[in-house]
Formats: structure tokens, C-alpha cells, sequence
């Protein structure tokens, strides 16, 4: 299995960390795991870990409603497409759903400034996960990787901060690229994106309902279905969450295999690749789905 993902691994053309985990066996497979990635749009898995442990404590509701004002449509999903007229609500349940089945940045904005993004880090170092944190939003995250100032263009309508994307020059673009992939600010391992998302598994977040929740809700993504997805039998389940941007096409997740062969937990996250986002899904994939092979064959680990 080691020696047919690591040629793959040379086609994404950039840095790719790999962590894969059969449950039931304990076998491990880590490659690059504890280096640190972007987490793109995967790092959405933590913030709602933490809304999660936020509501079990009582400080928030699922029926809380958050009303949409005219700077909080962002760009990187359908809501900023269907609710251009702000004064909107939707309850915290309903923004869960656009952030996580459709990846939405703008349910995903209002949320972690609901539960506060040193909140998010803190409960991952509090499960042992010092190396994931959350900084910054998703606006905050694409204007940095594109070289505009957040500060200026962060509280703007939507109009004005595609205006502003537009307008940067390609080598600004490039430096701003750059420095985006050096910031440690909103990264993680692997390995250690892979142990959160076992925690899930094994119902060690909040509490076995809680996780069985996350797991449902994890199961519907209906984004970036060509990844840890794309090359496995039609019927597979699997619950994970993506995540792109700049050189980083990432996804995380558990794979239900076949029969009584068990799970897999599965994070494949990129740095500065330079292949075609189709050639780094297609990376992903082929890693699942060697993965996948061999503990149905193998589900002992051995």
C-alpha cells in the first residue's frame, strides 16, 4: 500500500501529507503526517466540534437565530447567490448544513465569529491537537492568500471585495500566495486532523450522540465528491469534509468498508501544488482507494 501511494504522490506536484487509519486494527499509514498544511475548508470539521461543546454547555442554541447583514455574503457558496437581499435569518442548525454539506463560507463565517476562532484552537489543544488551529475566517483567509487588505475590504459589501480581488496584479497574487503558505495560521497535520476525526468516530467529542450527529451531518457533504469519494464502490459511505485553496485540495473522513472489514480514517491535505485540481482530486482518490483495497483484503492490518 506504501509503495502505491507514495508514486502517486509525486503527481499532485507539491507538498501532500498523508494519514490513514484502520480502526478496528490500529494499522497506521502516515506519510509527511506531521508536517502542516492549510486546512482550507476542512478546518470547518474543528469549528464545529467546538459549536458542538459550545452547545452542551448551554452557551449556544441550535434554534439560535443569526440574521445575515450586508457585509456577511462571501463569496465560496450558493447562499451569497440566494440571499442578496440581507436581513435573512437562519437558525445555527441551518447554517451547519449550508457550511458543511455545501461548504458554504458565509454559514461558516458567521458561525466561528459565534464561537471565536481562539475558542475553536483552545478546544483542539484541550483533545490533545496542538498542532490545528483556527485564526482567521474564510474572507479573511481568501484575502490573504490573494493579496487584499482584509482590514480595508474585510467589512465590505460583496461587490466591492470581488472588485478588489479582481484588481490584484499576478505578481502581488504570487507574493501574497507565497507568504499565505508560510503563515502558520490556520493549518494542521494530518496525523493529528486524522486523531480529531477518529475522536468523532469513536464518540469522544462531547459525547457518543454528539458524535454520531457530526458523523450524519459529515455524511451528506455533497462537495468535492471526487476525492476520497471519486474512485470508491458506488454504495460506499463516507462521511468527510474538503477543503481548497491556492495550492491546497484537501479532504478528511471515515470510510464505512464493506462487510465486516471496519473503517478507515482518511486525511489527505496538499501545500502549493501546481497540477490541475483535477490531477490532485484524482491523487486523492487513488490513494482512498488503495487504502481501501487493502483492508478489504486485509483487515487485520496485515
Amino acid at each position: 500500500m506504501r509503495a502505491h501511494i507514495e508514486k502517486v504522490i509525486p503527481r499532485a506536484r507539491g507538498q501532500v501529507g498523508i494519514a490513514i487509519k484502520h480502526v478496528e486494527s490500529s494499522t497506521e499509514l502516515m506519510v509527511n503526517a506531521d508536517q502542516t498544511y492549510p486546512m482550507a475548508s476542512t478546518y470547518k470539521v474543528p469549528i464545529l466540534v467546538e459549536l458542538f461543546y459550545q452547545h452542551a454547555a448551554g452557551k449556544i442554541s441550535l434554534d439560535d437565530r443569526i440574521e445575515f447583514g450586508p457585509t456577511d455574503l462571501h463569496g465560496g457558496g450558493p447562499v451569497a447567490q440566494l440571499l442578496d437581499t440581507p436581513g435573512i435569518q437562519l437558525s445555527v442548525q441551518n447554517l451547519i448544513n449550508l457550511m458543511m454539506r455545501i461548504s458554504d463560507n458565509s454559514a461558516a463565517d458567521l458561525i466561528l465569529t459565534k464561537v471565536g476562532p481562539s475558542n475553536v484552537t483552545a478546544r483542539m489543544q484541550s483533545l490533545g491537537l496542538d498542532k490545528i488551529r483556527v485564526d482567521r475566517t474564510t474572507l479573511e483567509m481568501i484575502l490573504d492568500q490573494s493579496g487584499v487588505d482584509y482590514k480595508k475590504y474585510g467589512s465590505r459589501p460583496l461587490a466591492e471585495v470581488r472588485e478588489a480581488l479582481a484588481a490584484v496584479d499576478t505578481a502581488s497574487a504570487a507574493r501574497a500566495n507565497d507568504e499565505f503558505n508560510r503563515t502558520e495560521k490556520d493549518v494542521a497535520t494530518p496525523r493529528q486532523m486524522n486523531a480529531l476525526i477518529e475522536k468523532i468516530y469513536r464518540g469522544e467529542i462531547v459525547d457518543r450522540d454528539t458524535s454520531d450527529e457530526i458523523i450524519e451531518i459529515m455524511k451528506r457533504a455533497e462537495v468535492g465528491i471526487a476525492r476520497i469519494r471519486g474512485l470508491l464502490p458506488e454504495d460506499t459511505v463516507v462521511a468527510h469534509k474538503t477543503g481548497t485553496i491556492s495550492g491546497s485540495t484537501n479532504d478528511t473522513g471515515i470510510v464505512f468498508l464493506p462487510g465486516s472489514a471496519g473503517h478507515l480514517v482518511i486525511t489527505v491535505l496538499m501545500k502549493d501544488a501546481k497540477a490541475t485540481a483535477a490531477e490532485r482530486e484524482q491523487v486523492i482518490a487513488e490513494i482512498s482507494r488503495y487504502a481501501y483495497d487493502y483492508f478489504v483484503f486485509n483487515p487485520s492490518g496485515h
